[in-house]
């Protein structure tokens, strides 16, 4: 993307009106009180004058060359004024204009051909359903936002237009500024990926944030936030799940759309956030202080409760309590009274004053064993609330390590707060929700340091069934024949028990003979939930017994198919130490993995296994391609892993040939992309090997 959209020379604002109350006389006088050294045509034809500037009938009656056009008129003309921005060679629209697809059908194919003419013509848009763009770094605000804060060095990119808004409103408060900000609305043709290029590039941004509702190419996404220089901050909502095509696995439960877009955010190593409060104070913090190097939090305070309160929580968001190293502690002891705490968390007591707090946050940030500190303070009667905040901002502009600080209260630690706000010192009311962003700092450091890269073509292999899968596509999901199922897990080593599928019982008992016990139970494609039909008999050990659970078992499948000589899979019977799960689902069609192919991929969902799956919901994602490593992380964090590394005495597992497994199922997703969905329930684990007993590849293109 030309950074030029966004620094234009030369604007015409079309349907500029003289009414105040409408949108494109604000985003006018914006234009122009922002200080737009550049030229701005009004275009209205039932005006000669707009705010003082010549107004034009139309786009084609200016004269000069025109660099970006700003359409505010309604939707169902839009059309005609973008084929004169064709005929005129602008070259860039933005469109306010709301009306398009988030209307409905009609207005998807309004916005389709006039992206598609763009294009076409090789103009860049921006919307529609646009708040605009702010640029302070060149004095642009195309916008018709009510405020706008100044310059400062992050870059906010928002689906959102009235998210836009209330961000700008919030950082008024602060007078916090930022580098750009771009409502993306409808994302028609520049989304989320060109700008994350863009602002990475720019020597004026430090950090860039993210209100995104749909990801327009989440793999391309996961990429560039990886390879990032510097920090972005995303809040995605959608936890809710969203109507999606009935999947009949466990799989459509335990690997959602969200969870897709968590894993992928934690996967490119971007800093979610879960609020719009959680935002703000994230780009505040980035904006302007050094993100932890470590774990290890100090905390000062002059009140014990508050201490607690942050040691809970530190414990809780994955910190530690630093132990403060012996030096810290003979010089706490030297200077502080006797009642206080040279322990941390560090209590100067309620008389504390500002020399109190200077003393201990400057021993803390000299010791090697504090990552971050943790300053609280509460308005005791005698407290130096100015002065403390003077000390803490004197301390700040020195120190290599980050300040957090909670003044708690209101009314009486405003003109502290007002004077830490002004000096970028990092300050809250909420001593959970500052330990909580120190948590999330913190994670965000530590996987930039082990952040490794992993690409398609370094797993995919050759597919020797593509075919055979290829004819077993229509055009809706369907499940793929176990025999295919058997063919591909085999040639991407996977494990799975000795099996034959025959109708025939003469087969079956030939089979079977020599492998007692056996498990029988009917094929994936005519039931795909075999316990809830009865439709698996475990643990024969006898031929008589196995001719009386066959036979059962064909009329239990010819209740529910109608079909009289079904076919049953046979399988030697593996008895496990451990139940694991292992299931996929893939966002995004079967070109996922091609250069062009657009959306996240396959997430892997891995955990407690067995009937009950679904009630524990024992399950952590993994988003692929990805390395082992990241794997094996997946899964020690599952309950599951407990019992893989030997509870309470009992043996290990085969915890590396459940990870071989892990990074064979990648590799088979990754050359079968035309898998959508796959359900291995369970997989038999022991101490020396894993067997994938019951496998559902479901396919779609």
């Amino acid at each position: 993307m030309n950074a030029d959209i966004l620094n234009p020379s030369s604007i015409a604002i079309i349907g500029a009106s003289t009414n105040p109350k409408k949108i494109s006389t604000v985003i006018l006088q914006n234009l122009i009180s922002g200080g737009f050294n550049g030229k701005v045509y009004p275009v209205n034809p039932k005006y000669e004058e707009v705010l003082g500037r010549k107004s034009y009938p139309d786009i084609l009656s200016i004269k000069e060359d025109i660099d970006q056009v700003c359409i505010v008129i309604p939707a169902h003309i839009v059309e005609e004024v973008v084929d004169q921005c064709i005929e005129k060679k602008v070259k860039s629209v933005v469109i306010i204009s709301a009306g398009f697809k988030e209307t409905g059908k009609e207005g998807k194919v309004l916005e389709e051909n006039i992206a598609k003419k763009l294009k076409e013509a090789n103009i860049r848009l921006i919307g529609p359903n646009s708040l605009g763009y702010i640029n302070n770094i060149d004095n642009i605000n195309l916008s018709f936002a009510r405020k706008n804060t100044g310059k400062g060095n992050i870059a906010f990119i928002s689906q959102s237009g009235a998210f836009c808004t209330a961000i700008l409103d919030m950082a008024c408060e602060d007078d916090f500024g930022f580098s750009h900000m771009v409502s993306i609305g409808n994302k028609a043709d520049i989304f989320e990926n060109e700008l994350i290029e863009l602002f990475d590039n720019d020597s004026n941004t430090s950090a860039i944030a993210l209100y995104i509702e749909e990801f327009s190419d989440g793999k391309e996404f996961v990429k560039l936030a990886q390879k990032s220089k510097k920090p972005i901050i995303v809040i995605a909502p959608g936890s809710s799940e969203k109507a999606k095509e009935a999947i009949s696995s466990h799989t459509g439960a335990l690997a959602s759309s969200y969870d897709t877009i968590t894993t992928a955010i934690s996967k490119a190593n971007t800093i979610l956030s879960e609020s719009s409060v959680e935002l703000y104070e994230l780009m505040k913090f980035v904006s302007s202080n050094r993100i932890p190097k470590g774990k290890k939090v100090a905390v000062i305070t002059n009140a014990g409760g508050p201490g607690i309160i942050a040691t809970d929580n530190i414990e809780k968001y994955d910190l530690i309590l630093s132990e403060l190293g012996e030096k810290t502690t003979k010089k706490l002891f030297s200077v502080l009274p006797d009642a206080a705490s040279v322990k941390n968390p560090i209590d100067l007591l309620g008389d504390a004053l500002a020399d109190r707090y200077d003393q201990a946050i400057s021993f803390c940030e000299n010791d090697n064993e504090v990552d971050s500190i943790l300053v609280i303070l509460t308005p005791q009667l005698i407290t130096d609330i100015v002065g403390t905040a003077e000390k803490i901002v004197k301390i700040k502009n020195k120190t290599s390590k980050p300040i957090f600080v909670c003044f708690l209260g209101n009314h009486d630690i405003k003109n502290g707060v007002d004077l830490l706000k002004e000096y970028n010192v990092y300050t809250s009311n909420n001593i959970e929700a500052t330990i909580k962003i120190i948590g999330k700092l913190v994670k965000y450091n530590e996987n930039t340091i082990k952040s490794d890269i992993v690409e398609v073509k370094d797993i995919k292999t050759s597919s020797k069934y593509i075919r055979d899968v290829k004819d077993c596509l229509t055009s809706e999901m369907v499940i793929l024949p176990d025999d295919i199922t058997e063919n591909i897990l085999k040639e991407h080593d996977i494990p799975i028990p000795q099996q034959i599928i025959t109708p025939h019982i003469e087969n079956a008992i030939e089979f079977s003979v020599n492998r007692f016990p056996v498990v029988i139970k009917a094929t994936s494609k005519d039931l795909a939930h075999k316990t809830d039909f009865k439709a698996v008999y475990l643990d024969i050990r006898t031929i008589s017994e196995f001719e009386t659970k066959f036979y059962e078992l064909r009329e239990s499948i010819s209740k529910v198919t109608g079909i009289t000589s079904p076919d049953i899979l046979v399988q030697e019977m593996i008895v496990g130490n451990a139940e694991v799960f292992i299931g996929a689902n893939r966002e995004g069609d079967s070109q996922i993995y091609e250069d062009e192919g657009k959306g996240f991929g396959h997430l892997i969902a891995i955990g407690q296994g067995g009937i009950y799956t679904e009630i524990h919901k024992d399950i952590k994602h993994i988003l692929i391609p990805t390395s082992r490593e990241d794997m094996l992380q997946a899964l020690d964090n599952t309950k599951l892993s407990i019992v893989i590394n030997g509870f309470r005495g009992k043996p290990k597992l085969a915890k590396e040939k459940l990870l071989d497994m892990l990074e064979n199922i990648q590799r088979m997703l990754i050359s079968y992309p035309q898998i959508i969905t796959m359900d291995i329930n369970p997989v038999m684990l022991t101490e020396d090997k894993v067997v994938a007993v019951d496998v559902k590849l479901y396919i779609k293109d």
